[in-house]
């Protein structure tokens, strides 16, 4: 009977790794199709010129800001823990948030930087349902606060968007998007649900989606996520990326810029490519497009800020590597 058992468990693993291969090879394909269209589309003589425009200062602005945007979030995710009896020093947030931008930039996409840290920060009480639950609302507080950014600049600067049959079109996106999710929170509380909830999920999932739901009951701490999330946003990807469209030289208003950064991130992080390579980019020219931005310049200034973004990733590879000898499971 457990050799039964043992059989049906690793056939249920090869399965799962094979799906999670066949999802990372169909993500490679999609960032491969727009990385090719983004090679077509620049003029990489005048990239080239371009860069040589950046400045050493103006690439520390950079740094000094997307690092601010992690430590920001860094708080905004110890928060999170807190409310599930899960402390540990501000550093520790830090240095596995940034070590897990550092797996997301360098690792294979199937082990994944949320899971790193959703383990380095359960392990030590072993609360990985209530650590997982941190990590997926630090991206969903992150994600809605993105969204009500995206919205107000874009209302703000309303006279402007309305001409732009597109930026209109994912406005209403994203309005839809939230209607949606009010929906489904309304849906999820019907009885009868909640007995096909009880009866058909696994309780490791049941227990899981319990933890998730807790945080409904809590709404200072979502509050509070949410504002800290949208600091990040206007510090650690807004004004950050403004500066260096800034160093490069790209003509275009704060508030038209504004009113679609934000938009940029929210299709950015849509997850149909392997670490929004390729996405990222063809974002990038799409809406900038509608300022009159050259797409070549703008190209460079998403390359670039990926390019510095994943050097600063990397100061966290010493410490993947100390987490590694230190849990000898992971390897």
């Amino acid at each position: 009977m457990r050799n039964g058992l043992q059989t049906h468990s690793c056939c249920n693993d090869m399965v799962f790794m094979k799906k999670k291969i066949a999802k990372f090879i169909l993500k490679l394909a999609v960032s491969l199709g727009l990385l090719t269209w983004v090679i077509l589309k620049v003029n990489w003589h005048e990239a080239w010129m371009y860069l040589g425009r950046v400045q050493l200062w103006q690439i520390a602005l950079y740094l000094s800001l997307v690092l601010l945007g992690m430590l920001i979030s860094s708080y905004k995710w110890k928060i999170l823990a807190e409310n599930k009896k899960i402390h540990h020093p501000f550093w520790d947030y830090f240095k596995y948030y940034l070590t897990g931008t550092f797996v997301n930039n360098f690792m294979p996409s199937f082990i994944g930087g949320d899971t790193y840290r959703a383990y380095q920060v359960g392990r030590k009480e072993k609360k990985y349902a209530q650590a997982a639950s941190t990590v997926v609302m630090d991206r969903l507080t992150g994600l809605i606060a993105t969204t009500i950014l995206a919205l107000f600049f874009s209302l703000f600067n309303w006279k402007v968007v309305i001409d732009n049959d597109v930026l209109v079109l994912f406005n209403l996106g994203i309005i839809g998007f939230l209607m949606v999710g009010s929906l489904i929170i309304r849906i999820r509380e019907l009885a009868f649900l909640q007995k096909l909830f009880v009866r058909y999920l696994p309780e490791k999932i049941r227990h899981f989606f319990r933890e998730l739901q807790d945080y409904s009951h809590n709404q200072r701490v979502l509050g509070k996520s949410i504002a800290w999330g949208g600091l990040f946003a206007m510090v650690g990807m807004a004004l950050a990326n403004f500066v260096l469209l800034k160093a490069l030289g790209v003509q275009i208003g704060f508030l038209n810029y504004l009113s679609v950064i934000f938009l940029i991130t929210i299709v950015s992080s849509i997850p149909i490519t392997v670490n929004n390579i390729g996405l990222k980019e063809w974002a990038y020219v799409t809406f900038f497009g509608y300022f009159g931005v050259s797409s070549s310049l703008i190209i460079v200034a998403a390359i670039l800020g990926r390019f510095l973004q994943m050097l600063l990733s990397f100061v966290a590879f010493p410490m993947y590597l100390r987490a590694r000898k230190e849990n000898p499971r992971e390897n």
